[in-house]
């Protein structure tokens, strides 16, 4: 799910995108700094972490860090456009899980 653009709180299905400007032409994207300062203004913590929310993806995250460090294992490649490595769907399967999204994938350049 992707934010819509612009200073609502609107959600959309979407692959990972970074290409905001290609996908939402005309829109008026504020950078970062615009919309933290705009939430210092209005009183808002929704985009800033908490200390103990920090803390604890630090805790988390440190040590698969770490193994990424020493083992450098390769990353699994998959076709472009796709929802992922086959992999991944042989993982949910295992785990009784089954994909039931709706998304279609658009060419960024076909937008």
């Amino acid at each position: 799910m992707t934010k819509t653009p612009g200073m609502s709180f609107g959600l959309e299905e979407t692959e990972l995108d970074l290409t905001y400007g290609d996908r939402y032409r005309g829109a008026k994207l504020p950078d970062a700094y615009e919309r933290l300062i705009l939430d210092v203004f209005c009183g808002s913590q929704m985009h800033f972490v908490r200390s103990d929310e920090l803390a604890e993806a630090w805790r988390i995250f440190t040590p698969l860090l770490h193994k990424i460090e020493n083992e450098k294992p390769n990353p699994i490649s998959y076709k472009y456009g796709s929802r992922g490595p086959i992999e991944a769907d042989e993982k949910l399967a295992a785990n009784n899980f089954k994909y039931y999204g709706s998304y279609k994938w658009t060419k960024p350049s076909s937008l």
